[in-house]
Order: structure tokens, then sequence, then C-alpha cells
């Protein structure tokens, strides 16, 4: 089984090094957007099995990043763990709605992390032999 790469967009960079510490730990491979880069180019180019999607950025909007990774073709069939502070109902159902695999609040829990990040990679991959 080839290493899985995990593509995190989040603005914060002590999230970023704990996911890549607590991840690589499991076999995956960490790479990281920045709020200030192309999102659906270094998506493309950067070819993830998942993408952890923080909401609340300064200079994008999570949903409206979800929404464009969904709605793209080269990119819609990659999994998005949504994992963010926001921590009010309609943000979750409203993240779900747009194709989320899942949606995390922060604090989280490592071990419920890896589980989620495995059952959407798993759902993928079953889904792409299906297909």
């Amino acid at each position: 089984m080839s290493e899985k790469k995990i593509m995190v967009i989040d603005d914060e960079p002590a999230v970023h090094r704990l996911l890549q510490i607590i991840l690589e730990v499991e076999g995956y491979r960490i790479t990281g957007l920045g709020s200030n880069e192309s999102t659906r180019d270094s998506v493309t180019a950067g070819k993830p099995d998942l993408i952890i999607l923080d909401i609340m950025m300064p200079e994008l909007n999570g949903f409206d990043v979800l929404r464009m990774l969904k709605s793209d073709e080269e990119t819609r069939d990659i999994p998005v763990v949504v994992l963010t502070a926001c921590n009010r109902r309609q943000e979750r159902e409203k993240a779900l709605r747009l194709g989320a695999a899942s949606y995390l609040t922060k604090p989280f829990q490592p071990a419920e992390l890896v589980k989620v990040i495995r059952s959407a990679l798993n759902t993928t991959c079953a889904n792409r032999s299906a297909g």
C-alpha cells in the first residue's frame, strides 16, 4: 500500500505542525497550503488523497474552498475533512451538505481524527473500485 498524502489547508502554523506530528506517525505524508496560495492549482498539482480544511481563515473562506473543490471535476472526488474551531450546528450541516466527508472541531482528539481519516480514505478507495 502506498503512502497516502494529506493536504492541510489551515492558516495556523501550529495546527500544521501538530497534524504533521500526529499523522506522520500513522504513515501519512503531510503537505500544507497557506491561505494566500491558489487553492485549486495547488490541490490539482499536489494530488492529495485527502484534504483537512479549516473553515475560519483570514483570506479564504473554507466553505468557498469546499464548494470550489467539490464543483471541479479534477478535485471533486478528494475527501475533505473539516477541522475547525467553529462548533455551531449550522456550520457543520453546511459543510456536510457541500460535500465534506466529516466535520471535527478543535480542540480534537488525535485518535478520532485518525479514525475519521481512515474511514474517509477507505470509503474513497471502495468507491473508486466499484466505479
